[in-house]
């Protein structure tokens, strides 16, 4: 970030909202990165309740978030807290800044993982964690196999979108496993 400010590429100017100012709420880095926020006037550091505000986020045309996750099952439900049973994190802001992105005007919420954890799929037909963001805030999934755009989608549609950007061999597993699935929702596969 710092080479990109001080080469002229990040100026903030077509920002909405706080224009030619950035604004962080936390800073990671090393000494170099310190000294330049230290009393910089393009740099505004806020507390979440300014840098995660629906209203604040919504108002950002074009925001585009792109979180990480652990796992997303094949309705869209995304775990970005626990893998093996193993907590890995906390609940963050994936959540605000997904909602913020998909009422930003031209945003996009996008969720992006590998398709595969070693040999286990991260899409799957259920999730072994926890529910760190619903299947409401799901927009875009991306995985190396391709989008999926959840966005206004029955079930039906959103399992197949997911076992298509899943990893080629866990496909006819996830397959399997989503017609039991839909059939508790009462929905049909495919569509």
């Amino acid at each position: 970030v710092v080479a990109l400010a001080d080469a002229g590429v990040l100026t903030h100017a077509r920002k909405s909202v706080d224009p030619g100012i950035g604004t962080a709420g936390v800073l990671m880095g090393g000494a170099g990165l310190r000294q330049w926020a230290h009393c910089n006037p393009r740099l505004q550091m806020r507390d979440t309740a300014y840098t995660h505000h629906p209203e604040v986020l919504a108002a950002m045309d074009k925001l585009v978030a792109i979180n990480s996750a652990i796992e997303v099952d094949l309705t869209g439900q995304i775990n970005a807290e626990v893998a093996g049973g193993i907590y890995m994190g906390a609940v963050g802001g994936a959540v605000d800044f997904l909602r913020g992105a998909a009422r930003s005007k031209g945003g996009l919420p996008i969720l992006a993982l590998p398709s595969t954890a070693k040999t286990h799929s991260r899409i799957v037909p259920r999730l072994g964690g926890p529910v760190s963001t619903p299947r409401a805030d799901a927009g875009l999934i991306v995985t190396e196999h391709g989008v999926a755009d959840l966005r206004g989608q029955p079930l039906s549609r959103r399992v197949r979108r997911l076992i298509d950007i899943a990893a080629p061999q866990h496909r006819e597993h996830l397959e399997q496993q989503a017609h039991g699935l839909l059939r508790q929702c009462g929905a049909a596969f495919p569509c």
